[in-house]
């Protein structure tokens, strides 16, 4: 059985799908007897007999029509690691670290996510949810390749950055919580009085800033969709990103809350989400692809409103 070569399963797979030991000849441009050959050593090493002969075409035994789906996956696979070793030597990644902030619309993610599995089936992904300070820091410390990350203020010139999208806040509450009872545009002193469910990253942020941070008694988690559940059950208010939240506003199970002013603005934040790599760290092919990927599906996103 050490002697089993990829050039057996070759002969013993062609043979099944051409339905005879000639066909199978010429397809693989050999002579037959050298199929025959091929065949015989393949049997002679497995102890089994693959190919009934008695008849005018060969037919599957039980033990060839049992084995044949495992021949089929080593040469998938060894045609996998070739297709792989390829892209590697011609400079393409064998995996690609992706991080992305809570605020990144998922269905947007999803969507590029898949087709870059259908352009590049041979490269991985390492995806990781970070926040925008984890991002930045994993990608100066070669950590991580790309990062979808909020661009509160500008990132500094280490960066390379594409936009990909715009996602805004909203203020939502569950219908029984007191907040949802008040008139459009209340004063925004009221949010002070009630408990605020805030997301806030696993490492604070270098200079200690609350951003979006109003209430007295704030409740501070470090997962989006665990506040998002705690919205929705009553526990407090809070603001989300819009579209994590559109159905629940549809459906009324949340209400959205309209304070007159939000830090020192009399609307709620609207904020550029983007695709950003280290400066000085050149892309390779599947990076780079990524990258086009996210601008142009945010683009027509955008287009089609």
């Amino acid at each position: 059985m050490d002697a089993l070569s990829l050039d057996q399963f070759l002969v013993f797979v062609t043979i099944a799908d051409e339905g005879s030991f000639a066909a199978a000849a010429r397809r693989l441009n050999r002579a037959q007897s050298a199929i025959t050959y091929a065949i015989q050593k393949l049997e002679d090493q497995s102890g089994l007999i693959l190919f009934d002969r008695s008849q005018y075409r060969p037919t599957l035994t039980e033990a060839g029509a049992t084995l044949l789906p495992r021949a089929r996956r080593v040469l998938d696979d060894v045609a996998d690691y070739r297709l792989q070793a390829s892209g590697i030597a011609k400079g393409l990644e064998a995996e690609l670290t992706l991080l992305a902030t809570a605020y990144f619309p998922g269905e947007l993610l999803a969507r590029v996510l898949r087709a870059f599995n259908a352009a590049f089936p041979a490269v991985q992904i390492r995806l990781s949810i970070e926040s925008t300070d984890t991002s930045t820091d994993a990608l100066r410390d070669r950590q991580a390749d790309l990062a979808l990350i909020n661009e509160f203020t500008p990132l500094d010139g280490a960066f390379e950055r594409r936009f990909c999208t715009r996602v805004g806040l909203v203020a939502v509450a569950a219908p029984g919580h007191p907040l949802a009872h008040l008139p459009a545009s209340f004063g925004s002193d009221l949010l002070q009085d009630h408990t605020q469910i805030v997301l806030e990253a696993r490492s604070e942020t270098r200079d200690g800033r609350d951003f979006g941070v109003h209430a007295a008694n704030r409740w501070r988690v470090t997962d989006l969709d665990m506040k998002h559940q705690l919205l929705l059950g009553g526990v407090g208010w809070g603001s989300m990103p819009y579209p994590r939240v559109a159905a629940d506003l549809a459906a009324g199970r949340l209400v959205a809350l309209k304070p007159d002013r939000w830090e020192g603005s009399d609307r709620m934040p609207v904020f550029p989400l983007v695709i950003a790599h280290l400066k000085e760290t050149p892309l390779g092919p599947a990076a780079r692809w990524l990258v086009q990927k996210f601008v142009e599906e945010s683009a027509a996103e955008t287009a089609n409103g």
